[in-house]
């Protein structure tokens, strides 16, 4: 096999294993991701609900001490839970809900007003904290329309991280169950779940290794009969042009122009002349 010959199945392996992973890859993991990330939106607007409810219902008095501290409690599970689980399948830079509540629920928690009232059925804000709890409600509204914005643009983790924590999930299974060899079995799971594509670049690798080895490149010697034969053939016919002008004189016995008509067309030419000659023998 020459080059030009490795050159065209390169390319048709380039061209398998760019559909492959646009297929295959690509196509079924996107689909996965974008029914993840639905749950998880949907998810965090059920967060949102609460959280609007209960700033609203703070800000105009309609909670008490002991109901804050309450669904603060109930809410942290929750918000947990589900930054936890989203974090371990997408990959976000954006602060977690939870650290964004626990903010907010100390900064609720240190003012003096709230604290005295902690014995009272509602809690009645002053002015002030009226007001900044209106604002508190704002920025925690801003602020999860920017999360699902960020979980609606999240890509996975690469693939290898994602295989990585795969095992280690399997791993600590396995071991739980009290398997024996628990980090063999999370492995060969892993690895017969992708053995087609394991197999597929296997036989690639071993394909190109095998006509590396044989290309061959195209041989000089080869090109050089031919070159010879094309490069004697006109200078023969050079030879004999010569000794037809040395031996005939050339002798013009008629001429013609033939003009561009339907007899005669090309573009960009108005005419042609031609003249023929008759060679005569020189004395």
């Amino acid at each position: 096999m020459n080059l030009s010959d490795a050159l065209t199945f390169a390319g048709i392996i380039v061209s398998i294993i760019f559909g492959f992973f646009v297929t295959h890859y690509y196509s079924v993991r996107d689909s996965r991701t974008r029914v993840l990330k639905d749950y998880y939106i949907e998810q965090i607007k059920v967060i949102k609900r609460s959280t609007d409810g209960f700033f609203h219902k703070v800000t105009f008095g309609r909670s008490s001490f002991k109901n804050v501290v309450s669904w603060y409690e109930h809410i942290r599970m929750d918000i947990d839970g589900l930054d936890h689980s989203l974090r371990e399948h997408l990959d976000l830079q954006i602060e977690e809900i939870s650290e964004r509540i626990q903010r907010y629920y100390d900064e609720i928690t240190s003012w003096e007003d709230f604290n005295n009232q902690f014995t009272c059925r509602n809690y009645l804000p002053s002015i002030d904290h009226k007001q900044r709890l209106s604002q508190i409600k704002q920025e925690s509204d801003e602020f999860i329309n920017n999360f699902i914005n960020h979980v609606n643009q999240a890509y996975p983790y690469p693939v290898w991280i994602a295989q990585k924590r795969r095992i280690i999930n399997s791993y600590r299974f396995y071991k739980e169950k009290g398997r024996i060899f628990p980090m063999f079995l999370s492995v060969w799971e892993r690895f017969e779940k992708h053995l087609f594509e394991i197999l597929f670049f296997t036989a690639i690798i071993l394909i190109s290794i095998f006509l590396v080895k044989n290309i061959r490149d195209e041989d000089k010697a080869d090109l050089v009969t031919p070159l010879q034969n094309i490069s004697n053939r006109q200078d023969s016919i050079h030879k004999e042009m010569q000794l037809l002008r040395e031996k005939y004189k050339p002798v013009e016995i008629q001429s013609k122009t033939f003009k561009n008509s339907s007899f005669f067309n090309a573009e960009k030419v108005d005419s042609v002349h031609i003249k023929l000659y008759q060679g005569i023998p020189q004395e």
